[in-house]
This record gives structure tokens, C-alpha cells and sequence, in this order.
């Protein structure tokens, strides 16, 4: 049985005894015939009912509506982060049941391998899609290295797959960790290695001379194994759905400035879903071969400053000769 306020109950009174028909009544305030001579028939006034409060949620709900309508793919965690620095002071749980209906997301199950304080970290690219650039259609590519202990993460969007381009982003991505782990596992990409001979890899020589200059060795994943990287390809999924997803760059230099700032900023000071731990907690016990150690380079760039990366101390040194290893 529909309820009415007391404000509505009012009203059919007064519109009654002016001599307004029930059914013009109904039209007038949107309103049942029946709720009409129900309210009509009672002796009194009905019970006042406060109003309900708005919910914590309420004066969010546009927004978030309109960005899964934009970008279905915003996870939950994603739109709290979003909403909490608009002033939401709730839970996750009801902004979960709310935006559940507008939310597309896709889940597989994974199997976890983890490895030991600075042994490996795991390299991959990422296709970000064709892009104007200077008045130009560019497709942009994305370099993304984790260190495999503590998950600290580094990403940077490039322009091209070349050798050059992905020794840099090594280098940078040294820097920005402070350090080198002892391995670095890859895919079988042309610029890791040139072949396969019964079974034994021929690494990219360019590869070797970088690895042996910097101090860690080259791994491969098994054939039709790629999810051995997977902590690396859980990253990428990470970064498309928490950092790409929603955003607008004005350039190539915009979009990586604003990267950098966010994993400092986020990436690597939120707790991890797997170890329970900051990744920026966790580096300090990589124990990398610190970044100051490694011999010249020719594309060497300068240590990226504090403000800009993860701040952990070094606390251990492994010898950097390791190019006759990894040559084999």
C-alpha cells in the first residue's frame, strides 16, 4: 500500500474541499485514485516521516555514472581514488554495489611464482595504439620492467621497439629503482634474441654488451610460456585500467611526466594484493647492485632525482662481470 506524506495527505484535503474531483486530484499531484480516497477516507493526518538522508554516495553517483559511461572499464578501486579526492568520505562496498551494473571487467585466473630479494625482474611491452603527435599519427608503444620481490614498478610510453630505444628505457628504469637485479626475464622479441638453436637462445649482441656494462643476466621465457611473465603482465593490466584508463595526455612528454609522478605518488606506495606490502617497502630489501656502480654506457642517463622515485636504501653490492655468463 502506497505511503503519503503528510504534505501530500494536505493537499487532497484542500483540493477536495474546494471541490476538485478525485480523479483531477490524482492528475494534479501524481497520485494514485486510490491513495487518493484512502487519504480522503482517514480521520487524521498521517504519521510524519522524516525525510530520508542522502546517502554518502548520492551527490557522487552522476559522476560516476557518466565516467563508466565513458570508460567502462574503471574498476572500482579506481573510481574510490577518484571520488575520495572529490570529498567521498565512504566504503568501497557501496560504491561497488552501485556501479556494478556499468562496470565491464574482465577476470583470469593466475598463477603466482615468486622469487627471492633482487634476483629477477620481468620486461614486456605494451601496444598503447596509433596517436596524434605533432600533426602526425604516431603509434606509441609501452616499456613496462617490475622487480619481481618487491613489485616496484616502472613504466614509460616511446615511440618506437628499437634496440636503442629499449636499452634506454632500461637505463632509466635502473635509475629511477636505484639499482640492477641479477636477472631480467623477456619475451623472445627480436631485440632480446636473434634465435633459437636447439633449444639454446642467441641473444641480440647489443643486449649482451648492455647487460655485461650494467650487471644482470638475461633470461628467456619458455617457448609458449609467456606466463612465466606474469607478475610483468599483471603490471600492464594494472597500469591500463589504474593510470591509462580515464586519463587525457597533451603530448608524449605530458603522458610520461604524469606516469613517473603516478607511480611514485600511487603504483608504488599502495599495499600490494599479493604480498600485503608497499612495493616501495619491499625495495628496500631488493639488495640491487646499486645504480652509481655500473660502468659508462653511452646512453647512461643521469639518477633520476628523489622527488621522482621510489626513496629505499641499497644494501648490498653483487659483482657487475657477468658478460662472459650471460654470453654463453
Amino acid at each position: 500500500m502506497p505511503l503519503i506524506s503528510m504534505e501530500e495527505w494536505v493537499d487532497i484535503v484542500a483540493l477536495h474541499r474546494q471541490g476538485v474531483s478525485i480523479k483531477a486530484i490524482s492528475r494534479e499531484l501524481g497520485v494514485g485514485r486510490n491513495t487518493v480516497r484512502r487519504a480522503l477516507r482517514r480521520e487524521g493526518p498521517p504519521a510524519y516521516r522524516r525525510p530520508a538522508a542522502p546517502g554518502k554516495l548520492e551527490p557522487f553517483k552522476d559522476y560516476l555514472v557518466a565516467r563508466l559511461a565513458e570508460f567502462p572499464e574503471l574498476s572500482a578501486a579506481a573510481l574510490l581514488e577518484e571520488v575520495r579526492a572529490q570529498g567521498y568520505a565512504g566504503g568501497i562496498s557501496i560504491l561497488k554495489d552501485f556501479t556494478r551494473p556499468y562496470r565491464r571487467r574482465r577476470r583470469e585466473p593466475v598463477v603466482r611464482f615468486e622469487t627471492p630479494p633482487g634476483l629477477q625482474a620481468q620486461v614486456d611491452w605494451a601496444e598503447l595504439g596509433k596517436h596524434q603527435l605533432d600533426g602526425q599519427e604516431v603509434a606509441l608503444h609501452l616499456f613496462v620492467m617490475v622487480l619481481g620481490f618487491s613489485r616496484a614498478l616502472y613504466a614509460e610510453a616511446v615511440t618506437a621497439e628499437d634496440l636503442p630505444t629499449f636499452l634506454s628505457c632500461h637505463a632509466r628504469a635502473f635509475a629511477f629503482f636505484g639499482g640492477m637485479p641479477a636477472e631480467i626475464l623477456y619475451d623472445n622479441a627480436k631485440v632480446v634474441v636473434l634465435e633459437r638453436t636447439a633449444g639454446r637462445p642467441r641473444y641480440n649482441p647489443g643486449l649482451l654488451d648492455f647487460a655485461g656494462r650494467y650487471g644482470f643476466a638475461p633470461r628467456l621465457c619458455r617457448p609458449y610460456r609467456a606466463r612465466t611473465k606474469g607478475k610483468v603482465e599483471r603490471s600492464i593490466g594494472y597500469l591500463r585500467d589504474r593510470f591509462f584508463c580515464g586519463r587525457r595526455f597533451t603530448s608524449l612528454e605530458d603522458l610520461n611526466a604524469q606516469l613517473l609522478a603516478w607511480l611514485d605518488a600511487v603504483a608504488n606506495r599502495r599495499e600490494h594484493a599479493t604480498t600485503g606490502e608497499r612495493p616501495v617497502d619491499r625495495l628496500a630489501r631488493e639488495g640491487l647492485t646499486p645504480f652509481a656502480l655500473a660502468p659508462p654506457w653511452p646512453c647512461t642517463p643521469e639518477p633520476l632525482p628523489a622527488s621522482v622515485r621510489p626513496a629505499a636504501p641499497l644494501v648490498a653490492v653483487r659483482p657487475l662481470a657477468v658478460y662472459d655468463e650471460v654470453a654463453r
